[in-house]
């Protein structure tokens, strides 16, 4: 016990018995707190953002990336060979370039890729992009029933466009909106049952439908022109007139339906586009005059991972290689590996080398980490830039423990002087200070980190309430658009192996630098003469 006494007129110093709070003590330790939190925070959150582009790059262009280091024709080979491998989960061999499209006096110039339609769930999820990137209408008295398209509408006179395009060429997919007026229909919609529409083609023409009930099973689906009607009950469900037009699906509520039951909906065709090709320019300088290609707008996607072209086109193979004049090409393959495989950084970049091995090196495959090594980077730049300037917020706190307890040695002098003349070492007596430094960066520290699981845990609302602060309601998109801080993956250092080394890092630094913090203050104690001490005022 005598050994613990520094130990124990430390902690007295800074908590007095007389008093439940010491005033020095609370900054000091919340001043730590802070600093601490910061720090986590910080780096916490650029961790979050690297997985959650790290997750992007991979949803948008898989795990690797073959690209042919010659002209190869005999590509399908190729594809089988890298799909008989057991660590390859999908293969999707794509064609890609640039191509003029127009709308009456507006065009853009997309990076156009043309795949297989079947491979929609293969290694891009573009069924995925295709939900992301469908925004309904806000119309006044009706209701956007557009379903989302699929890769099941792809056809070679059917193209996916990105927003941006959609915007420059002023341009949307086909659309139905159900019409709500103001004798029967409104009422219905909401008491009576459900009606979607299951599927709405981008070749459908514009007009406007009335589905009308007879009785409570027997109904009626009709165009306003009168020239198509069909007669269907619910058992047996909406008739399906086929490819150009819209399909319903009718659900039975609560309350059944009655006879003059009216549901009316308009629908808007898909716009159609003017493709031109290079090749098209090219036969333009020879004079030798070719019609553009007409396309429709089959759907609006978003790929997540902005390093992707914002101003992007998805078409079929086929329609790509009628672009570009040629026959049976392809221009690299996107590759997806089985998940137990492409976690280790290393394994995937060894599998890839022997890839290219296996495909007598007239392919070269890169891993995800190394076509966008620049930009990962310049990420880890950023985070190791933040924490340069996170490590002086943890100095000024060292720098104000410092000052502190120099003003207790100052104010304490005759108590040193009388600890050493009841026998107290000179390094006891130091050794006091150089505790006082460490409980409060160890105090400082733990508060810390729970201010930082506070600030995971409400990083949602906390990053609404700063950004709409910031830039407002009109800006949240724009900024979203790059932070997409409502998706971070920000985990809990019990989830996460480098997330807790994150809190251990700067748990250590904390305590580190506040007992060292103490040193000077205890150097001071030490040296001083315990006489002289004892005669100070």
């Amino acid at each position: 016990m005598k050994s613990a006494w520094p130990l124990f007129l430390a902690w007295k110093q800074l908590f007095p018995s007389q008093r439940k709070v010491s005033f020095f003590s609370l900054l000091a330790i919340i001043g730590v707190a802070l600093g601490v939190n910061v720090m986590i925070v910080v780096v916490a959150f650029m961790q979050g953002f690297q997985q959650k582009f790290r997750t992007d790059i991979i949803d948008s262009q898989g795990h690797a990336r073959a690209v042919p280091l010659h002209r190869q024709l005999d590509w399908r080979e190729s594809v089988e060979t890298i799909k008989g491998k057991s660590q390859v989960s999908k293969v999707t061999p794509y064609l890609q370039g640039h191509l003029l499209v127009q709308n009456r006096d507006y065009n853009a110039v997309p990076f156009s890729m043309g795949i297989e339609p079947t491979d929609g769930n293969g290694v891009l999820p573009i069924n995925e992009f295709l939900k992301n990137g469908h925004i309904a209408i806000q119309g006044y008295d009706s209701k956007d029933l557009t379903p989302v398209p699929t890769t099941q509408t792809l056809e070679d006179d059917v193209v996916f466009i990105t927003q941006q395009v959609a915007n420059r060429l002023g341009v949307r997919p086909s659309t139905i909106l159900q019409i709500y007026d103001l004798n029967k229909s409104e009422n219905n919609s909401i008491s009576k049952g459900d009606i979607s529409v299951v599927r709405l083609d981008p070749f459908v023409k514009s007009g406007e439908w009335v589905i009308e009930f007879s009785n409570d099973q027997n109904f009626s689906l009709r165009n306003a022109l009168g020239t198509i009607e069909r007669h269907a009950s619910l058992g047996s469900g909406p008739p399906d007139l086929g490819w150009g037009y819209p399909k319903f699906d009718i659900k039975e509520g609560d309350y059944p339906f009655a006879s003059g039951d009216i549901y009316k909906f308009q629908v808007f065709r898909s716009s159609i586009l003017e493709v031109y090709s290079p090749s098209m320019i090219e036969n333009a300088k020879s004079d030798e005059m070719a019609p553009p290609r007409e396309v429709r707008v089959g759907g609006i996607f978003e790929v997540p991972w902005q390093g992707f072209h914002a101003d992007a086109l998805f078409g079929t193979r086929r329609f790509m290689e009628d672009m570009r004049g040629e026959v049976d090409v392809c221009d690299g393959f996107f590759i997806k590996f089985k998940s137990e495989f492409f976690e280790d950084e290393g394994r995937l970049g060894q599998l890839c080398t022997k890839l290219e091995d296996d495909l007598d090196g007239d392919w070269s495959v890169m891993p995800w980490f190394v076509e966008n090594a620049w930009f990962f980077d310049l990420l880890k730049f950023e985070e190791y830039l933040m924490v340069l300037i996170m490590i002086p917020i943890g100095l000024v706190a060292a720098f104000a423990i410092a000052i502190a307890l120099m003003t207790t040695v100052l104010r304490k002098i005759r108590e040193i002087g009388l600890l050493v003349a009841m026998g107290g070492s000179r390094f006891a007596v130091g050794t006091i200070f150089c505790f006082q430094g460490f409980i409060i960066g160890s105090m400082g520290a733990l508060l810390g980190c729970a201010l930082a699981l506070l600030f995971i845990r409400y990083r949602d609302s906390l990053m609404n309430f700063i950004v709409t602060r910031i830039a407002g309601e009109e800006g949240q998109a724009g900024v979203t658009q790059f932070y997409d801080f409502y998706s971070l993956d920000v985990p809990y250092p019990w989830e996460s192996e480098q997330s807790l080394s994150t809190f251990l890092t700067f748990i250590l630094f904390a305590i580190l630098v506040s007992t060292v913090a103490g040193l000077l203050p205890a150097w001071r104690a030490a040296r001083m003469n315990p006489a002289e001490a004892l005669r100070s005022e």
